[in-house]
């Protein structure tokens, strides 16, 4: 059993940039970890002492009012349409719970196999993003569906790996091309609030590495290797990728110009009253002439989405999370969270990934490595 629960999650962490199916259906990746999520509720019916983190009580609370919220609605609309983004949250904090239990029982081991599986993810990714560019495409996708989905999750996949090793990355070939991956992944994507994210990112890392000189030295050493990967990369494309951020670049004013009505926040000033307690995700022609799509922000969305309740556990949750964690890491988490407020990535299973890694490894993590556990927690 324990096998299988491994296996299941590795596959579904390398598999999780393969995107098969339209976009806010489930991928098979999802399939492969309910799975897992399967196999880690059948074993910890085995746990004889069950131990219930602040961390997962905020999210899980988070995640029952979302479930209020959609059957309120539901009930005086009369439709279930509210509960498809529902099953995104539920999925996810699933998914979060199983892997916590996961990581508090194999540890070092459980890291190691979460690390191998997001760098395999991530240079799936990366050599769809080659392909593309190779054959001239403005503004790669990989082997998401768009190219936001590609930046999101490179953005995500590098923190991920920089956290697993404290934002001390070792020598590894797999893990250091899956860092050069999801720079590449970063820039070919033009995603303008990515390469924002990354540059906070990157700060992270520096300021972890700062202070040792053996740390500091092999951030020297590193920078310049994924360097050459990305112009490497632009070489062999003709200078596509160049050319893509340099299009994005100029852009860039009238993009920022124009994000309080393309990214729908217009919704909330026009119709403030559903941010008190929520208006749901679904049934958007009630907010007409502002309704059509979502709101492009994992913030605002929350807010106008689920009301100040849902905002307040979902700001909660993250600082939790990363309450005992270094200033680097503030730092490092910062980027997808400054990605967030201009995209919606709360449907994304590996920016939540982050957060179950925050709390396990600078609240949980700490004392595993002092004192090996004697029974499981299921977190």
């Amino acid at each position: 059993m324990n096998l299988i629960g491994a296996l299941l999650l590795f596959l579904g962490l390398s598999l999780s940039s393969l995107y098969l199916f339209p976009s806010g259906g489930p991928q098979l990746t999802d399939f492969v970890l309910i799975g897992f999520v399967g196999v880690m509720l059948l074993m910890s019916l085995g746990d004889k002492h069950l131990k219930v983190s602040p961390f997962a009580i905020c999210w899980g609370m988070m995640v029952l009012w979302v479930l209020m919220v959609c059957l309120s609605w539901t009930l005086i609309l009369g439709t279930t349409s509210f509960f498809r983004p529902a099953q995104f949250f539920l999925f996810n904090f699933l998914v979060g719970m199983a892997l916590l239990r996961f990581l508090s029982v194999y540890g070092e081991r459980a890291t190691g196999l979460i690390r191998n599986g997001v760098a395999i993810a991530l240079l799936i990714a990366g050599s769809q993003v080659l392909l593309q560019l190779a054959m001239g495409v403005n503004r790669t996708t990989g082997s998401f569906n768009n190219p936001n989905q590609l930046a999101y999750f490179s953005l995500c996949g590098v923190v991920v790996l920089l956290m697993l090793d404290d934002f001390h990355p070792r020598m590894r070939l797999l893990g250091l091309a899956g860092l050069a991956s999801g720079v590449l992944g970063i820039l070919a994507a033009s995603s303008l609030a990515a390469m924002g994210g990354g540059v906070l990112v990157l700060i992270g890392w520096a300021m972890a590495n700062a202070r040792q000189i053996k740390h500091f030295a092999r951030l020297l050493l590193l920078l310049p290797l994924l360097l050459l990967g990305v112009l490497f990369a632009n070489i062999s494309s003709d200078g596509q990728v160049l050319r893509n951020l340099e299009a994005r670049l100029d852009r860039a004013p009238s993009k920022v110009d124009s994000v309080y009505e393309e990214r729908k926040f217009d919704r909330l000033t026009n119709f403030p009253e559903y941010a008190i307690l929520g208006a749901g995700e679904a049934e958007r022609q009630r907010f007409a002439p502002y309704g059509g799509l979502e709101i492009h922000s994992s913030f605002v969305n929350m807010l106008f989405a689920y009301g100040l309740p849902g905002l307040g556990l979902f700001l909660l949750t993250i600082v939790i999370a990363l309450r005992r964690a270094p200033l680097y890491v503030w730092a490092g988490v910062a980027g997808p969270l400054i990605y967030s407020t201009t995209h919606n990535g709360l449907r994304a299973t590996l920016f939540w990934l982050v957060l179950v890694l925050c709390w396990h490894l600078y609240r949980q993590g700490a004392l595993a490595a002092s004192h090996h556990r004697l029974m499981p927690d299921v977190h």
